[in-house]
C-alpha cells in the first residue's frame, strides 16, 4: 500500500499537570470538561491501566480523571482507552544538593498549576514552557532508574496508542497525560505513516 493509501489516524495529546492532584485546581473542571466535549474525540486515551478501568477503581485518580473526564465519558459516546501500565510510578528523587533542587522544582511546578486559568495554559506559552523546562530539570537530578522507569512508562503509553491507531485507523484519537511526557509521546507518534499528530485545537 503507497503511502496516499494509508489511513491516517488523527492523534493529539493533551498535557495536564496531574501528578499534583492534592494541590487545588484553579480553574474549574467544567474548562476541561467543555474543551474535551468541543473536541469529541472517537477514543480518549488516559494514564490508568486496564485493571483500574475495569475494577472502576478510580479513588486514586487526579481530578482531571475521576471528577471531569470519567463522568463526561459515561454522559457521552466518547470512549475510554486506558493505556497506562503502572499505578505507582514515584516522583523523581536524588540525595543531598540534588535532593533539594528536585524539591525546589516540584515546587516552581506546582506554582505553575496553582496560578493557571485553565487547561489551555497548561499547552500554550509560557506555562507550558516553563512546565517542561522544569520536568526536564528534574529529569535530569533525578536517579538513573527513575529516568530508566519514565522512559518505560512512555514507551507503553505511546505503544498503547500506536495498537488502538492500528486497531481503528481513521478515527480521532485524544491522549491526556501528564505534560511531562508529551514531548516524549508526539515525536515517537509523528516517527509513524499512519499517524497524523495534531494539536487538540484541530483534533
Amino acid at each position: 500500500m503507497s503511502d496516499k493509501q494509508v489511513i491516517k489516524t488523527s492523534v493529539s495529546v493533551l498535557g495536564t499537570l496531574a501528578e499534583f492532584h492534592k494541590e487545588p485546581i484553579p480553574y474549574d473542571l467544567a474548562a476541561l470538561v467543555e474543551l474535551v466535549t468541543d473536541i469529541n474525540p472517537d477514543f480518549l486515551c488516559l494514564d490508568m491501566t486496564e485493571q483500574q478501568w475495569k475494577n472502576r477503581e478510580f479513588g486514586g485518580l487526579p481530578p482531571e480523571y475521576g471528577e471531569a473526564l470519567l463522568p463526561l465519558a459515561e454522559q457521552s459516546d466518547i470512549v475510554v482507552v486506558p493505556v497506562g501500565d503502572n499505578p505507582d510510578l514515584v516522583n523523581a528523587e536524588s540525595t543531598g544538593l540534588r535532593s533539594w533542587l528536585i524539591s525546589w522544582l516540584r515546587k516552581g511546578l506546582a506554582y505553575v498549576q496553582r496560578t493557571a486559568p485553565g487547561p489551555d495554559a497548561i499547552n500554550h506559552g509560557i506555562r507550558h514552557d516553563i512546565a517542561n523546562w522544569f520536568y526536564h530539570g528534574i529529569q535530569g537530578l533525578s536517579d538513573k532508574d527513575m529516568g530508566r522507569g519514565r522512559e518505560v512508562h512512555v514507551n507503553h503509553l505511546t505503544e498503547q496508542v500506536l495498537q488502538l491507531a492500528q486497531r481503528d485507523p481513521g478515527t480521532r484519537v485524544l491522549v491526556i497525560v501528564n505534560v511531562q511526557y508529551c514531548h516524549h509521546i508526539r515525536p515517537k507518534l509523528q516517527a509513524h505513516p499512519a499517524i497524523q499528530e495534531k494539536r487538540y485545537s484541530e483534533l
